[in-house]
C-alpha cells in the first residue's frame, strides 16, 4: 500500500493557537517547529526521521500543543523511522480533529498493513448484527443528529396533539417518542463504552501479554504482541494495563508497552 509522505503546512495554524502565550514561550515552540520540520525535509534514513519525530513529540507532550495537524506530521515522521506502533497512535490521535481527512485515513491504511499481528475484529453474534446493524454502521454524529431532529419532531407533535384529536398528531408523537428513546439509548450506550475503555496502541516493539497483572502471570498467548497492536483499555492496576483486543480477548500488558489514545 503507498504512503502519501508530506507534512502538512501548520505553522501558521500553530502561531496562531500560540498568540497567547508569552512571546518567549511562542518562539522557542516556533524555533522547535522549524527545527522538526527541517529536520523531517531532510531525513534520509530511520534514525534521521527518529529524530525529527522526537522533536515534534516534544511539542505535544512537553509544551502540551494538541492540533491533527501536528498528530498528522508526528505520525508521518514514526511510519518513516520504521515505527509502525507510533505512527498508527499519532494517526488516531490525528483523526480525533480531522475525522474526514483523506490523507490521514490512507496514511493510518498503510501503517495498519504493516503491522505484524493481524488480528480481525471479534464479529458481533448473527442476530445482533441484524437487529443493532445500524447501531454498529453508523456514526455518533449522525445518530446525535436524528436524535435531534426526533426530539423536535415529538415536542411538535405533542403540542400538536393539545390542540388537535386527529389520529395522526398520537401516532407522530408515538413513534418519535420511540425513535428518540432508541437513540438515546444507542448514544448512552456507547458513550459509556468509551468512557469506561480507552482506545490505544501497543508501542514496544513486542510485549508479553500475561492472563494477569504481573510477571508471575503465565504468558496469555504463545506470541508476544507487536508494535502497532490497536486494543480498549479496561482497567489498570499499579503498572499493568487489562486490554480487551479487537477479537475480543483480553489480556494484561506493562503500562510502559503502550499508550492511549487520549491524553
Amino acid at each position: 500500500m503507498s504512503f502519501k509522505i508530506h507534512v502538512l503546512g501548520f505553522t501558521i495554524l500553530l502561531a496562531s493557537a500560540l498568540c497567547t502565550q508569552g512571546a518567549t514561550t511562542a518562539n522557542y515552540q516556533l524555533q522547535t517547529l522549524e527545527t522538526a520540520q527541517a529536520m523531517f525535509r531532510v531525513a534520509t534514513n530511520e534514525a534521521m526521521y527518529a529524530g525529527a519525530a522526537q522533536q515534534f513529540e516534544y511539542l505535544v507532550k512537553e509544551e502540551g500543543i494538541r492540533n491533527g495537524q501536528l498528530f498528522y506530521t508526528l505520525g508521518n515522521s514514526w511510519f518513516m523511522a520504521g515505527d509502525v506502533g507510533r505512527a498508527i497512535l499519532n494517526y488516531r490521535r490525528a483523526e480525533a480533529y480531522l475525522p474526514r481527512n483523506a490523507d490521514v485515513q490512507h496514511n493510518l491504511n498503510s501503517a495498519q498493513a504493516r503491522r505484524v499481528d493481524l488480528i480481525s475484529e471479534k464479529e458481533p453474534h448473527p442476530l445482533a448484527a441484524k437487529l443493532l446493524g445500524w447501531h454498529f454502521n453508523t456514526s455518533a454524529t449522525l445518530r446525535g443528529g436524528l436524535f435531534s431532529f426526533c426530539w423536535l419532531v415529538l415536542w411538535g407533535a405533542w403540542f400538536w396533539v393539545r390542540r388537535s384529536s386527529k389520529k395522526g398528531a398520537r401516532i407522530t408523537r408515538v413513534v418519535a417518542g420511540i425513535l428518540s428513546a432508541v437513540l438515546l439509548a444507542s448514544l448512552a450506550t456507547e458513550g459509556g463504552m468509551k468512557h469506561r475503555a480507552e482506545p490505544g496502541v501497543v508501542i514496544a516493539r513486542e510485549v508479553l501479554a500475561r492472563k494477569g497483572n504481573g510477571e508471575r502471570y503465565a504468558p496469555a498467548f504463545q506470541e508476544p504482541l507487536h508494535s502497532g497492536v490497536e486494543f480498549l483499555r479496561l482497567e489498570t492496576r499499579e503498572s499493568w494495563w487489562h486490554i480487551r483486543l479487537a477479537d475480543g480477548q483480553a489480556c494484561w500488558i506493562p503500562a510502559h508497552a503502550a499508550e492511549t489514545i487520549s491524553f
